[in-house]
This record gives C-alpha cells, sequence and structure tokens, in this order.
C-alpha cells in the first residue's frame, strides 16, 4: 500500500550572508510538537492560521500578526489546536550569530537581553520579520539582508529585550560617513558586507547603519542600490545587455535588476533600454 502524502510542509536552509543563521518556511497541518529547547534562539511570525503553545506554565495562542520568542534552553512545546494549519516563518540564531548580535549592538554577550513573554502581539515587528525573511529567498544584496536583520533585531531587543540594551547618541559623523560612501562608490559591484563597511567606518554596524542614514539620507543598502542603478541606467544607455549589465553592476540577475528599477523608476530595466535604444 502507498504511503499517504506528508500532509506537513517544510523549508528550512541557511544564508552564507548570515553567519550563524537558519531559516525555516512551514505550513503544517497536524503536527505536534512535543516538549522540547533549542541551543539557538528561536524566532517565529505567523502568516496564515494558528497555533497553541505552552511555555513558562503559560497555555496561549498564536496568530497572524503575532510573533513567538524563546529564549535559548527555554522549553516549550506546541500543536494546532482549533486550528486546520499553521503557517509561519522562523529564525534561529545560534550562539555565533548571538555574539555578533551582542558585539553589534555594543552590549557584553553576557548581557544581551532576553525575552520576558513568550507572544508578541505587534503586528508592526512581524511585519519587518516576515519582510526580511521573505528576503533572504529573494534577490536582496548581502548588504541588504545584514542590515535587515540587524535593524529587526535591534528594533526587538529595544521593544521587548530585558533589560533593554542603551543605544548610543548620534553625533557628528560626517567625515566617516564620507568615507563609507566614496566605499561604496567603488565597489558597488561586489558583494559588499556590513561588517567591511563597519570596519572602513571605524565604529559597530549598528552605529554605522544609524550615523550613514543620518548623514546622507538613505540606510547604506539602499544607497548601493542607487549607485547600482544609476550605473545601471549608463550601461542600457549605452546598449550593454539586460543580463551583462545586470552582472556588471553587482545585481543577482537580470530579473533582479529589472525588479529594484520598477520599484525606483516605475519602468523596468527592458524597458528603459528599449526607450534609450
Amino acid at each position: 500500500m502507498a504511503r499517504s502524502p506528508d500532509p506537513n510542509r517544510c523549508h528550512m536552509w541557511g544564508d552564507a550572508g548570515l553567519p550563524g543563521v537558519l531559516l525555516m518556511r512551514a505550513d503544517l497541518r497536524d503536527h505536534e510538537f512535543s516538549p522540547h529547547v533549542h541551543d539557538e534562539l528561536v524566532i517565529a511570525v505567523t502568516e496564515q492560521g494558528g497555533a497553541e503553545f505552552d511555555s513558562r506554565g503559560v497555555h496561549d495562542v498564536a496568530e497572524v500578526g503575532s510573533t513567538l520568542v524563546f529564549n535559548p534552553g527555554e522549553p516549550h512545546a506546541g500543536r494546532l489546536g482549533r486550528s486546520a494549519h499553521w503557517r509561519y516563518r522562523a529564525f534561529y540564531l545560534d550562539d555565533h550569530a548571538l555574539n555578533r548580535l551582542a558585539c553589534d549592538l555594543e552590549v557584553h554577550r553576557d548581557s544581551l537581553p532576553g525575552f520576558c513573554v513568550n507572544k508578541l502581539s505587534d503586528p508592526a515587528i512581524a511585519t519587518v520579520l516576515q519582510g526580511l525573511h521573505a528576503a533572504t529567498e529573494a534577490d536582496a544584496s548581502v548588504l541588504g539582508r545584514q542590515s535587515g536583520l540587524l535593524s529587526a533585531m535591534a528594533e526587538l531587543y529595544g521593544r521587548y529585550g530585558s533589560p533593554r540594551p542603551r543605544v548610543r547618541p548620534l553625533g557628528e559623523e560626517r567625515t566617516r560617513m564620507g568615507r563609507v560612501a566614496d566605499y561604496l562608490r567603488a565597489h558597488y559591484a561586489e558583494a559588499i558586507t556590513l561588517d567591511r563597511l563597519a570596519d572602513v567606518a571605524g565604529m559597530s554596524a549598528f552605529h554605522l547603519a544609524r550615523c550613514f542614514k543620518k548623514e546622507l539620507g538613505l540606510p547604506p543598502h539602499v544607497y548601493l542600490t542607487q549607485l547600482r542603478l544609476h550605473e545601471a541606467k549608463r550601461l542600457l544607455a549605452q546598449g550593454l545587455g539586460l543580463a551583462e549589465t545586470a552582472a556588471a553592476v553587482g545585481f543577482y540577475d537580470q530579473s533582479a535588476l529589472s525588479r529594484h528599477f520598477k520599484k525606483i523608476y516605475g519602468v523596468t530595466s527592458g524597458q528603459y533600454a528599449r526607450a534609450v535604444g
């Protein structure tokens, strides 16, 4: 007799640009999680349906727009309960990733805040985390994915970490941000990392991202995309093909160029090439 197909769908992957982070997209129909712990920090955002969970002697329900957070080593269990299915996106940050995060947030690893509650009913946080998670499956730049993770974690810890990490006040950093902008202009076609920009600036990655936006009006990864698109326009006007242009300016592929092009200019790169050709 043929076995019935598993109604539960899960896909887990790593991202070379996010060391120490695993990501999972799941759609469960009848799965039950026995009481267990993870070595990692677990963050799960419900997209559809819902589930029941037990942790810290509390029984609660994860619904759309909510985020579950389990500290490393924290026992919990879960099941679908009254819901027909549970579709969610999850992050697993191991000790290496948490060490890097503590450094970026400028706190000692031993004092990296934990979370006192497991369920966060905060649709804004959920939307940020969903967008970041989806970006790891799309064509976002390494710098964009790293900046997105740091920004999301800073907001998560800043709102719900206990104790909340202190944020250093922004000062006058025009000269150092000028060096970072110069570096981006010189290396826009490369896979630039947030750590590299932090080295150029001589400050933590989190402080760099905040200072750069204050001084130049855009986050570093958005500024990088603008540089790439500006050069792409020049190359397309010269008659270079779409695929060659995408590769020359640092986009993942032709579709990534077209998507970013339309997002900024309202037309695809192909439409622009035909217009200037």
